[in-house]
């Protein structure tokens, strides 16, 4: 079998639960750029959600009343790794608006790349990423 289910496989979209929409909206568009494509809500089951996106990558935060906070250190979605042209240059820009950085920008020879991490306002961790042969996971 090769991709996903035996097809091809691209990301779609990474779901982020988070406990206040308006202000995950916020953060997202003014910290990494996103630009709201769509948001909605289902008051009869208490959720709300919204797309997010920045170039082809779509972020779906989604809100959902009595909702806990993940247990520190626990499975689960651990990275969102986004490819960039610069990730220098990106880092230095996300780090004067505000965000977290988590571990500076340094190569990483193995796959020819920069890369680093950086995190959203609720710990979420991006890894932002450039290859410098132009190679990617595509």
């Amino acid at each position: 079998m090769s991709g996903f289910a035996g097809g091809r496989a691209n990301l779609d979209h990474v779901g982020i639960m988070v406990p206040d929409m308006d202000v995950a909206v916020d953060w997202y568009t003014s910290k990494l750029g996103f630009a709201v494509r769509d948001r909605w809500a289902n008051d009869s089951i208490g959720m709300e959600w919204a797309h997010l996106e920045v170039g082809n990558f779509v972020v779906e935060l989604v809100k959902r009343d009595g909702l806990s906070a993940p247990a520190e250190g626990g499975f689960g979605l651990h990275h969102i790794a986004v490819e960039v042209d610069n990730c220098a240059a990106t880092v230095a820009t996300l780090e004067a608006a505000g965000v977290s950085v988590m571990f500076a920008p340094s190569y990483f020879d193995r796959h020819d790349m920069d890369w680093a991490f950086v995190t959203d306002h609720l710990g979420n961790v991006f890894e932002i990423v450039s290859y410098r042969s132009g190679h990617s996971h595509e």
